[in-house]
Parts: structure tokens; sequence; C-alpha cells
């Protein structure tokens, strides 16, 4: 489908698209456009909201098993961060807290935890609201950002890595807005990955499950269009995989802030400029691990997801090797189709030496590498791809 800007709504020009092998659905035109504007980026074309909501209800995995089932150190560092931050930009932590996106809870029972008496999350994922109910205790409406109804009204909203998600996020921010309506006071803490030059940009910072991207700029306009004013702005570089921008914000207004410039065509020419950069880092990457590959008896893939998507898409890999498999640890993704593989579940595969498993991801890399000294104590090569350092990954 073809999208307008979520900001302006106006029509965007598209500086680039690929055609990527999805996990559970067909392969797709995936592109990203500029909007001529107001220079938002944005995800066009796209998959329709009916087929990404699929997506995240059946297969969409936020905990790795690799952890089992408990936090990374640097989710656990970002929560000691968000929480302060949030108390001193208010003066104290309020009573009632909703987060839309809450995935297994773990921020919630952070805010709970530190006095906020009373949490709701949303969470579109079935197993992440099991998780929240089984490891925290934590209260979850099962459904979108967009579908969910509470009657209740809340001090403070979070939306932690979320709007990059929504197809309509100004709509969504608005809800929010509605759901202050009856505090003195109501706040909102909105964190997103930021689109900054491509070189603080990681690999895969333009992927499938966001389909918006914003500067500080953009989201200060999101902000205040939809009614907030910003009261406090934090921004990283290095201490997460990609850069990152917390914005918290007041239904009263503050005056802090003002409608800032924004340079349509910088942010096409950042769009260009990634986009090298990027099939030449997964080529590079590849061509670093392409002769042990060539040299397998057999090949198999680990990740079914995104990371998968664009190895394939951003590689000579399907016309320099033979690919038998592709298998993850996650159940949700056991008997989907990605492309010319339907996943495997590990432990069906007859495993052989001389086998290599090469794996995709990036955020997670080292986690998974370590999770499979399995199946190198039985003689099966496993590869990372990126060599990353992924503590700082959530």
């Amino acid at each position: 489908m073809i999208r307008k800007c979520f900001l302006c709504n106006s029509a965007t020009k598209v500086v680039f698209s690929t055609t990527w092998a999805l996990p559970g659905l067909t392969p797709r035109e995936i592109g990203f456009s500029v909007c001529p504007h107001c220079g938002s980026v944005s995800q066009s074309p796209a998959v329709s909201f009916d087929e990404m909501m699929t997506f995240y209800s059946s297969m969409a995995v936020y905990t790795n098993p690799g952890r089992a089932e408990k936090p990374s150190e640097a989710k656990i560092r970002d929560l000691d961060e968000q929480i302060q931050f949030i108390k001193r930009g208010i003066g104290q932590l309020p009573g009632s807290a909703l987060q839309i996106g809450c995935s297994d809870g773990y921020t919630l029972s952070r805010f709970r935890d530190a006095g906020v008496k009373r949490v709701l999350g949303v969470e579109p994922g079935t197993a992440s609201v099991e998780l929240a109910k089984r490891l925290y205790q934590v209260d979850c409406i099962l459904g979108s950002a967009e579908a969910f109804h509470t009657e209740e009204n809340f001090e403070l909203i979070l939306l932690t890595h979320v709007l990059e998600h929504l197809y309509a996020p100004q709509s969504i921010l608005a809800k929010c807005r509605s759901l202050q309506q009856e505090v003195g006071e109501g706040f909102i803490y909105v964190e997103v990955p930021l689109m900054a030059h491509p070189d603080s940009l990681c690999p895969g910072f333009f992927s499938f499950e966001h389909i918006n991207y914003y500067t500080k700029e953009n989201l200060l306009q999101s902000l205040q269009q939809a009614g907030y004013s910003p009261v406090s702005v934090v921004e990283h570089f290095n201490s997460n995989l990609s850069p990152i921008i917390g914005i918290l914000a007041s239904t009263k207004h503050q005056g802090h802030y003002h409608p800032p410039k924004v340079d349509p065509e910088l942010n096409r020419q950042w769009l260009n400029s990634y986009r090298a950069k990027e099939v030449s880092y997964w080529q590079g990457c590849l061509d670093a691990v392409l002769a042990q590959l060539q040299q397998s008896q057999r090949i198999f893939l680990w990740g079914a997801g995104i990371h998968t998507c664009q190895l394939v898409a951003n590689t000579n890999l399907l016309t320099s090797c033979h690919i038998d498999g592709l298998t993850d640890t996650s159940s949700l993704k056991w008997g989907l189709r990605q492309g010319d593989w339907i996943c495997q579940d590990p432990a069906n595969i007859d495993w052989q030496p001389g086998d290599t498993v090469l794996i995709s991801s990036y955020a997670s890399e080292k986690e998974i590498f370590d999770a499979l000294s399995w199946l190198r104590n039985n003689g099966i090569n496993t590869l990372r791809l990126h060599n990353v350092d992924d503590t700082r990954a959530h």
C-alpha cells in the first residue's frame, strides 16, 4: 500500500524500494519515502495495517529465550534512567500510568515498584500479554493501540518505541490526550529511534516494523500538534545500537520549544546515503564468511524475521550459496514460510557434522551465538554475521 505522510497527510515521494521476503507473507515491495512538505520519512510502499497486525499477533517476539525471559542489562539500565528522567521532569512520579505497547510488562513493573500505584498496559501480542501477567502480574489489555478502550484516565502515558510502528500515530497521540482530560496535569513520555546522520545509524535501521521515522524536529511537531507541550528532551547516540530520543511533555502549555524548521531535501539525501551504506555493509558481512559457507555440507539460517529478510534483499547470498533451511528458537515462528523456506524447530533438524548455521540477527547476535553452544558441541559450525557488541541492545 502507498501511505501518505504520517505527520501532515501529504503525498510522499519514494526514495528507494526493494522486494522483501517477509516472514509469514508473500514477497512485497517495501520502500522508504520523504514528505516534500514537512520532510518526514516513512515506510511507503508498505504492507497493510491488517497484515502488520497479523505479524504482531502471530509471530512478533520481544523477549529472547537466551535470557530465560529476564530483561537485559541494557533494558534495566534504560529503565533506571527513564524513571529518573520522568521523575525529575515532573517533580515526582504520578499515581497512575498507562503504557501502550507494554511488551512483556517489565517497564510497568518497574514503575509500579518505584511507587506508581495503578499501572495498565496495552499490547497486541498474545505471547507478550501472557508474559506480562505471568512474570510481573501486570494488568494488560490485549489489543492494538488503535482498538483498545478504557474508561480510566491516567496521569502518565508511556509510549516507548511505539510511535514508529503506528499507521496513524497522530490519532493515537490524540487518543492519549483524551485519556488525560480528567487529571489536573497529565504527562506523556515518548521514546523512539532517532533518525540522525547516516554515520550514526546501525544496519537495519530502516526496517519492516518501523514505518515512521523521527528526527527531533518532527517528534516535537508531532507532540505539539496533539496538544502536548514538551518539557524535557534527551538524546543518546552511543548507549544503544541505534540513536534514540525521549521527550517528556505536559498537557499544560509550557512554551519551551517553538516550531522547528525542517529540511526535506536533507532527509532525502540522508536516505540515499544510508541506502548505499546499508547495501555495502550487508554484502561486506557476507563476503567475510562466504568461504566458510561454501565449504559447508548444509547451510541453515538462524532467525525467521526481518534481519534474514534484509540479508537476502541486500546481498548475493542466494546466488552464491544453497540455503537448506531456516530455523528459530521461537515456537511462534515454526511452520511459517519466509521466502523459499518453512521455519523449523531446531530440535527437529537432523544436525550433521559439516552443517553451518548463519545467524542473521544484528540486535541479538551474541546472545543467540552464546545460546547455540549445544550446536557447536555437536560439531555444527555457527557463524556470526555482524560481530557487534549487542550488550547495548534491549
